[in-house]
């Protein structure tokens, strides 16, 4: 998660005709922004720690009114977490809510009537173009002019999946080779075919959705790469994702490798991935360690934590491979 401190010098002092006597400056004074980052290593997408020139966005509320302030724009310039952007001034109990990445212009609500769109297909899951819907969100309220420290805790918003691929070795029977093992660095591709990519964040709530009625044909993404870009045993770099209920609660990892004679046809090689109560949740960590052999793909080690510490909770996958194997 990311910490962010936001502290007022001074709460705003307005002249008016029943001032008390002890207000003899009657001119508005500033708050004054600092934020800063908790250590944690899954604080941001990509990096430990804010990045220079990273922005986020705050607006307030008063009770169910809007404002006064929309989308106001802070940055870090140097990345060290201390923010600076257009003075808040605290007239009166407000609410305030901070969103990242900061989206459209300080004044106006960001994306389309503070919805923004985004799309975690394969040409944006790279770790330059992650952090830019790695959407984070909090709200805080109940500070006053006597109490005016505001703290953020920002949470992820989207969902994180990371694969580890495992070789296999050949099978033999009384010496004789009966089956033969898998090496993953001929994987070409995988691809997780009914995952739907496109969605929307709600800058208001921090609410990350998609469209559950998304056609078939517009589900699923496929992250292709060259041969011997996977090593056995060794994370891929992970995905993020927009959370998402299932159709029938599960979705199909499909594999490609290029381990035979050239020219020859890719192998392809597939499992079910079910997910607890059918769904990819909103800030958390899936992990997945799945061994390829000719017969399936085996899964194993399955987790679920949260982006920060949360208890490991276990997942089941079917295999569905050659049905003609037998053990």
């Amino acid at each position: 998660m990311k910490k962010i401190y936001i502290l007022a010098a001074a709460a705003l002092t307005m002249a008016s005709c029943d001032n008390s006597n002890d207000n003899t400056d009657n001119s508005p004074q500033p708050a004054k922004i600092y934020a800063t980052i908790g250590e944690s290593p899954l604080s941001r997408a990509s990096e430990s720690k804010w990045a220079p020139n990273d922005k986020i966005g705050i607006s307030s509320s008063v009770g169910a009114v809007g404002g006064p302030y929309v989308n106001v724009e802070y940055t870090t310039a140097a990345g060290d977490g201390n923010f600076t952007g257009t003075d808040l001034f605290f007239y009166k109990p407000m609410t305030l809510i901070a969103y990242y990445p900061f989206d459209g212009v300080e004044g106006s609500v960001p994306g389309v009537d503070g919805l923004i769109s985004a799309n975690t297909g394969p040409d944006n899951q790279t770790s330059d173009l992650q952090p830019g819907y790695d959407f984070l969100w909090d709200s805080q309220s109940g500070f006053t002019a006597s109490d005016p420290k505001v703290n953020f805790t920002f949470s992820h918003k989207m969902s994180k999946i990371t694969f580890t691929f495992i070789s296999s070795e050949s099978a033999y029977n009384n010496g004789v080779e009966i089956s033969k093992g898998v090496d993953v660095s001929t994987m070409v591709a995988y691809d997780l075919e009914e995952l739907v990519v496109d969605g929307t964040f709600n800058t208001a709530t921090g609410v990350c959705s998609v469209d559950d009625d998304t056609p078939k044909d517009n589900r699923g993404l496929k992250i292709e790469f060259p041969k011997n870009t996977v090593v056995d045993k060794e994370p891929m770099p992970s995905l993020i994702v927009f959370p998402q209920t299932l159709k029938g609660g599960s979705v199909t990892l499909r594999i490609y490798t290029d381990e035979l004679d050239p020219g020859a046809p890719l192998q392809e090689y597939k499992c079910s991935l079910a997910f607890s109560s059918g769904e990819i949740k909103s800030g958390c960590h899936y992990t997945y360690s799945i061994q390829v052999t000719k017969h399936g793909l085996m899964v194993g080690q399955v987790s679920i934590k949260g982006w920060e510490e949360e208890p490991d909770r276990f997942m089941t996958a079917t295999i569905d491979g050659d049905p003609n194997f037998k053990e």
